[in-house]
């Protein structure tokens, strides 16, 4: 088990990258906008995160290129909503038996779903770096990347879990403001 928080971001750098560059504060205005008013905006901004994830991880600059090209941005993001319905479907099913069948596997049901949402990072990271989609299908591999990743793992997701706590008060703004928050987040 990796234990190494080393190599790991600061929180401070953690919080200010989505604002770090003009570029980086473009793309989350575009990305804010498109989730606004688009349908597919959010599948647009998965696969925008997965080409930023891509770029920082074989250290290509800059990292906040746009949304383009738009098809291929689209595609990455579709790609990867189909995982997380993989991720989370198990715990879909269990919530519908336990709705028509019996009301102890909503216990099931909230287990499946933590368990997906806990390893999910660990397939969409290694596949926005490395573009190989077949890892992202395989939750038992992405399961095995999140233990693996130990130490180093957890402290990504209590940096992303505090992220998301603030970004809930874009609702304030009329709710438009949700909307660019959570792409900050």
């Amino acid at each position: 088990m990796n234990s190494d928080l080393s190599n790991s971001p600061s929180w401070r750098t953690s919080f200010a990258f989505p604002l770090s560059t003009p570029e980086a504060r473009r793309d989350l205005l575009v990305g804010g906008t498109l989730m606004f008013l688009l349908p597919v905006g959010w599948v647009l901004n998965l696969g925008h995160r997965l080409d930023v994830v891509h770029r920082i991880y074989h250290q290509q600059q800059p990292v906040f290129r746009g949304f383009s090209p738009w098809l291929g941005c689209f595609v990455r993001g579709l790609k990867a909503t189909t995982a997380i319905a993989i991720y989370l479907s198990t715990s879909a099913i269990l919530a519908a038996a336990a709705h028509w069948v019996h009301p102890i596997l909503w216990w099931f049901a909230g287990a499946a779903f933590a368990l997906g949402v806990y390893a999910l990072p660990g397939g969409m990271t290694y596949n926005a770096a490395f573009d190989d989609i077949r890892y992202l299908y395989r939750p038992d591999k992405a399961f095995a990347r999140a233990i693996g990743g130990g130490l180093a793992y957890l402290h990504a997701w209590v940096i992303a879990l505090v992220a998301i706590s603030p970004s809930l008060f874009g609702v304030l703004a009329f709710g438009v403001g949700l909307f660019y928050t959570s792409v900050w987040a």
